[in-house]
């Protein structure tokens, strides 16, 4: 059924309706939906920007907790490590015998600051910078068992531990051994201390880089 009257001098407008009214009927739905959905549309668009300008602040606190946590793992590994290289090597850095006194004080530096470093690192998730600390702490366990080899004989008794001649020499040995071998695991530890810190530079980047895509896409949002 028709659903228009043509009118007297627009025949032409009367037939064009005619042919294309369902084309037409299309359009004017179109319009419609688009018109009715825009709010729409620019809510879910503002929903987008403010859920980016979120993710941007939480990125940004963690960014922040990083770089102060970095500074700090600095301090308590490194502060430790030099004192522990000054009784294990000389000046030109050659190993150097270290005495039973210096190795129990050292390795009570050492001791603490593995523990306040884990506890630090307690909350990681990232793998590179996960794997860079387990090697760390390898490392600091074996230079705080080297230094405890070194000072046994002289912080215990052999008769009141109840120990043998035989156990009393390997323990002896054992301690003339670690009093030059100190100086290889601190280096050690420097070594996996300077690929944590790497690991840590890198994850920072890396939040750095996403803050900055955030911006970008923030300010194309807006």
């Amino acid at each position: 059924m028709q659903l228009y009257q043509c009118v007297d001098g627009i025949s032409w407008l009367c037939s064009f309706i005619y042919h294309y009214q369902t084309l037409i009927t299309g359009i004017l739905a179109i319009g419609a939906a688009w018109y009715a959905g825009a709010p729409v549309w620019r809510q879910l668009k503002d929903s987008n920007l403010q859920t980016r300008m979120l993710h941007r602040e939480t990125l940004s606190m963690r960014l922040k907790e990083e770089e102060q946590l970095t500074i700090k793992l600095k301090d308590i590994i490194e502060q430790p490590l030099y004192e522990a290289g000054r009784v294990t090597s000389d000046p030109d850095g050659e190993p150097i015998k270290v005495g039973p006194h210096e190795a129990f004080n050292v390795e009570t530096l050492i001791s603490t600051a593995r523990n306040q470093a884990k506890a630090a690192l307690r909350n990681n998730f990232d793998p590179e910078v996960e794997n860079a600390k387990s090697a760390l702490f390898v490392a600091l366990d074996d230079l705080a068992t080297t230094l405890d080899d070194v000072s046994v004989p002289a912080r215990i008794d052999q008769h009141e531990y109840n120990l043998s001649d035989e156990k009393w020499v390997e323990i002896e040995q054992k301690a003339k051994e670690a009093e030059t071998l100190a100086a290889a695991k601190v280096s050690e530890v420097w070594k996996a201390h300077k690929a944590l810190q790497a690991a840590r530079t890198s994850l920072i980047a890396g939040l750095r880089g996403q803050i900055a895509r955030l911006d970008e896409s923030i300010t194309k949002g807006t």
